[in-house]
């Protein structure tokens, strides 16, 4: 793990169990540590898939809450924008917005928010949601600012594959995350799973980091082990394992 991915991480844990939180690693703790650590006014994770379906998962207040509903009801938005075309879509000044979204950029405006920054979660051909920042302030996220922002969206994905999985991790857990090494292993592996399971590919990837997770092993060795067909996912069974 990084350093810069090791601090984030760390600010999420404090975020846990800081008072509000629950004492768990979760999508409101990173929430709050977002607002917490980047300089913005709110943040929020939502769920979205390609179907049209938008999800709520957590947000750092009402405001953030409220922007994300505010996009899923007029249909444009830097949210959408950011899942639709999987890139960032970062708004310095919502002003300079009104004619590529000119329902959301007033009605934003309207409410106090001057800058939004979305980050999509995917990984590869996975797209899982967006992570969304915002401020009142108009102008820039600093450099350093979105380093971080984009360490929280890559730990927010993992976090909604957690979620998927069933998966509790601990305070002291750092996410599992191989996806920068084997990046190739780990998507070959998750196609192949997704057909000997017969879902898609976001459950067969959420399948594939829970048996990593439940292993203590890093996810590009199990996924060179499904490659290689060491490891076979079946449904509603433990994986087998090929010696």
């Amino acid at each position: 793990m990084g350093e810069r991915t090791a601090r984030v991480f760390s600010w999420i844990a404090a975020a846990a169990t800081d008072g509000e939180g629950d004492g768990r690693i979760s999508v409101a703790a990173l929430c709050r540590a977002a607002h917490l650590r980047l300089g913005v006014d709110g943040a929020s994770v939502t769920a979205m898939s390609g179907n049209g379906t938008h999800t709520p998962v957590a947000a750092s207040g009402e405001l953030a809450a409220e922007l994300e509903e505010l996009q899923v009801t007029l249909g444009e938005g830097p949210c959408l924008a950011a899942f639709r075309f999987a890139a960032p879509m970062l708004v310095p000044d919502l002003a300079e917005a009104t004619a590529r979204w000119p329902g959301f950029a007033g009605a934003a405006r309207q409410r106090g928010v001057g800058a939004v920054f979305a980050f999509p979660l995917h990984a590869g051909t996975i797209q899982l949601g967006v992570f969304e920042l915002h401020r009142a302030a108009a102008g820039p996220l600093p450099t350093e600012a979105l380093g971080d922002a984009l360490i929280f969206a890559d730990l927010a994905l993992q976090l909604l594959l957690d979620d998927a999985s069933g998966t509790v991790r601990p305070l002291d857990r750092h996410p599992i995350d191989d996806t920068s090494r084997g990046r190739n292993a780990v998507h070959q592996a998750t196609g192949m799973i997704a057909v000997q399971l017969g879902v898609d590919m976001a459950e067969a990837l959420s399948r594939l980091r829970a048996h990593a997770f439940t292993g203590d092993t890093p996810l590009s060795e199990v996924a060179a082990d499904v490659v290689a067909r060491r490891l076979r996912f079946r449904p509603e069974v433990e994986p087998d394992e090929t010696l």
